[in-house]
């Protein structure tokens, strides 16, 4: 009898058919619930995920057949991988397919936000001409901050930003990034106080955990350089959103840019404040750092792939 897969959200048709090559059997149900998942996943050998379904403790001891979970994207934030792991079901994800997208957007927001280009957009269509407001400021020769240069997505933002800015880097990791340092020719920090201190832009890229839950709290986004300006396309939650707020009152920031929040989407008073802040100070988008074509064909197939050597094995 075939092996059975589970897809339980919207996964580009290329890792499907792939699976199905391989010989296996798909389920596709891009909208199943908790409530359903929990009643089937008993008869499943692998499941695939994104960021929408939440991979349970109960889930998991629901699973009597499973052998393996994809989360097709970065992070496992929504699977509950310790208790996977007590019940030896592998737990994977395929982090390299956005690379790409998510650093080219890490650099569009922070262009957003030093350019004004959404307030612009905005007055315009609004039939107001107000290019007199719009002052903006350059991105070369900008002190970026990087925070997680040893990752993917981190290395990625500084090769753009140094050698099609020629913006300058300073990079911060809790590794050893020297040598990641030296080939992307850039400066190490060293230590994340100095760099929020020394850096007119910082940008984060790091994965959520609880070590990284408020990464930059009130203190730490305190000590960032005055009229320094916040990108954040990771997870919402390693910075706190009510001390960013407040931040961008006073205007010890500028700006921010963020694609990530901690709600998805923003329920509570103070991120809908966050999200609305008038004249520019925030550019918000709604967590597409990988949302492009070319990413989402790559993490399906990755996806795929993962399944099919875990269940050869």
């Amino acid at each position: 009898m075939a092996a059975k897969v589970l897809v339980c959200d919207p996964l580009e048709p290329e890792g499907a058919n792939e699976l199905r090559k391989a010989g296996l059997e798909v389920d596709e149900r891009p909208t199943i619930s908790g409530e359903e998942l929990l009643g089937t996943v008993a008869g499943y050998d692998a499941l695939i995920v994104r960021s929408r379904t939440k991979v349970t403790k109960e889930v998991i001891g629901s699973a009597e057949k499973l052998k393996v979970i994809v989360r097709a994207g970065v992070g496992l934030d929504n699977i509950d991988v310790e208790s996977a792991k007590q019940r030896g079901i592998q737990v994977l994800s395929t982090p390299a397919a956005s690379t790409t997208s998510v650093a080219e957007l890490t650099v569009a927001l922070m262009l957003d936000v030093l350019r004004q280009i959404s307030l612009a957009d905005r007055n315009m269509k609004e039939g107001k001409w107000v290019k007199s407001k719009l002052l903006g400021r350059e991105l070369k020769g900008k002190t970026v901050g990087v925070i997680g240069i040893g990752g993917r997505i981190g290395g990625e933002v500084a090769r753009i930003l140094s050698t099609g800015f020629g913006a300058n880097i300073l990079g911060y990791d809790i590794v050893d990034v020297r040598q990641r340092a030296a080939d992307l020719k850039i400066r190490v920090a060293e230590n994340l106080n100095d760099l929020l201190a020394r850096s007119d832009i910082v940008t984060v890229h790091v994965t959520y955990s609880s070590s990284t839950h408020h990464l930059l709290d009130e203190k730490k986004i305190d000590s960032m350089k005055k009229g320094s300006i916040l990108i954040n396309t990771s997870r919402g939650d390693i910075v706190d959103g009510r001390a960013l707020l407040r931040a961008l009152r006073r205007k010890h920031l500028s700006g921010a840019g963020l694609d990530v929040f901690h709600n998805e989407p923003p329920e509570e008073v103070w991120e809908k404040e966050l999200v609305t802040l008038p004249d520019g100070v925030t550019v918000c988008t709604s967590h597409i750092g990988a949302q492009t074509a070319e990413a989402q064909n790559t993490a399906s197939m990755m996806a795929a792939e993962a399944v099919i050597n875990t269940l050869s094995l």
